[in-house]
């Protein structure tokens, strides 16, 4: 019996996934993009109400068609990606293969408290890890199993912003109970508008030490006082479905479900778009700092805009893909694959790019570039990325953060030149 694993081959991985994985970047920067600029607290306020013009229709957009649907992307990737690492390691005679991915997943935190704490306050791999240490609890699980287990728990958040938003409701119905809750509400409301201010002008003008003090005080706002109880069973929902496209071949292989594709497709769109379009024109100033039902009304489109639209856009590829295979050509697609291998490196190279282009410890350029003009840019260095990305994997295996990845999840030195 075999007691080591290694990594997974070239010739073992699949195409599609890198290429979802690389148009993922690109949805990923555009969201990110704008909290760059802007404190990761404001998104408790939705759109950016003071945008006019170009800048307000490039706002939107993003708002409508890209927040929210690419971190779900990456995330059914991480669930498909769980489920072929495990599969592979059972199938490699790996002794444990729970405690590699547990290993896999203890260095992928590093890499998020290192990003987090001493480049930017949107992190996602940090929070991946700490859901990951509950994916192993579903690693025999079948595909529908993991589907209704996934569905369940994502359904969670959106269940108890609805106890919370009819409980408030009811509560309000007493006068005296209403007038203390709405001057706390209001009270908390004031706190973090004033903090935003002042995260504003420490990220534009501060030092090194004074943005990780404010970028700390920040993180404990957004999650110290349950913002965690809703993201983590939203990103441990979808990492179950993700799973469960895996087991059941679905993102993973073109033949073995090929009408699957384009019955996500119709129900991805069917829903999806409508829920996105009615968060674009009716929900872009959300008050999530107050339960009601028409919030939680709000929150659960929002949901079902992410999910759907997610599905669309991943079997929209699927289906150019397949569809290129069928014809025995190359599709345009398959140049995003490259910078899909690189996943990890291109997306922390995304915060060192613009932290030093607009913090004060950089260029300082913070707030003074219009968002128009910041999306063009995320834009600009996705586009640089892809073909940095092939000029990088025609000479190294792996790229630099993955190596160091592999090489720490495996206990070895890993090969990295070719």
């Amino acid at each position: 019996m075999t007691t080591t694993t290694t990594p997974i081959a070239q010739r073992e991985r699949i195409q599609m996934l890198d290429v979802i994985r690389g148009f993922a970047l690109l949805g990923i920067l555009l969201m990110n993009i704008e909290y760059f600029q802007r404190p990761m607290t404001a998104m408790l306020f939705g759109l950016d109400q003071s945008l006019t013009g170009v800048d307000k229709a490039v706002g939107w957009t993003v708002f409508t068609f890209v927040q929210g649907k690419f971190y779900t992307m990456f995330s059914l990737l991480f669930g498909i990606g769980f489920v072929i690492f495990c599969d592979r390691a059972i199938a490699k005679d790996h002794p444990r293969p729970r405690l590699l991915f547990v290993r896999r997943a203890i260095i992928l935190a590093l890499f998020g408290w290192v990003h987090i704490y001493f480049f930017w306050g949107g992190d996602i791999l940090l929070t991946y890890a700490i859901c990951a240490f509950f994916l192993v609890l579903f690693i025999n699980k079948s595909a529908s199993s993991l589907w209704k287990w996934g569905v369940g728990i994502y359904l969670l958040p959106i269940l108890a912003v609805w106890l919370g938003g009819i409980g408030l409701h009811f509560a309000l119905q007493d006068p005296a109970a209403a007038d203390e809750i709405l001057s706390d509400m209001t009270a908390t409301q004031t706190a973090i508008k004033d903090f935003i201010v002042q995260a504003n002008s420490v990220y534009a003008e501060g030092s090194w030490s004074q943005i990780i003090a404010v970028r700390v005080e920040e993180l404990s706002k957004m999650y110290g006082t349950g913002g965690m109880f809703f993201f983590l069973p939203t990103l441990l929902g979808i990492f179950l479905i993700g799973a469960s496209f895996a087991r059941s071949g679905v993102f993973t292989s073109f033949d073995k479900r090929p009408t699957a594709y384009k019955h996500l497709l119709r129900w991805g769109v069917i829903f999806g778009l409508p829920a996105a379009l009615y968060t674009g024109f009716y929900n872009t100033n959300p008050n999530m700092l107050l339960p009601t039902p028409e919030s939680a009304l709000g929150f659960t489109i929002a949901a079902v805009a992410s999910l759907g639209l997610c599905f669309a856009y991943m079997s929209l590829i699927a289906l150019a893909l397949r569809g290129a295979e069928r014809a025995k050509r190359e599709h345009w697609l398959r140049h995003l694959a490259p910078a899909g291998r690189m996943a990890l490196t291109n997306y922390l190279t995304h915060s060192i790019v613009f932290t030093t282009l607009f913090y004060g410890y950089g260029f300082g350029m913070y707030g003074e570039i219009s968002r128009s003009t910041a999306t063009a840019l995320a834009i600009g260095l996705w586009l640089l990325q892809l073909p940095l990305s092939r000029w990088w994997l025609e000479r190294y295996r792996f790229g630099p953060c993955e190596w160091l990845w592999r090489t720490l999840t495996y206990g070895e030195r890993q090969p990295f030149k070719r």
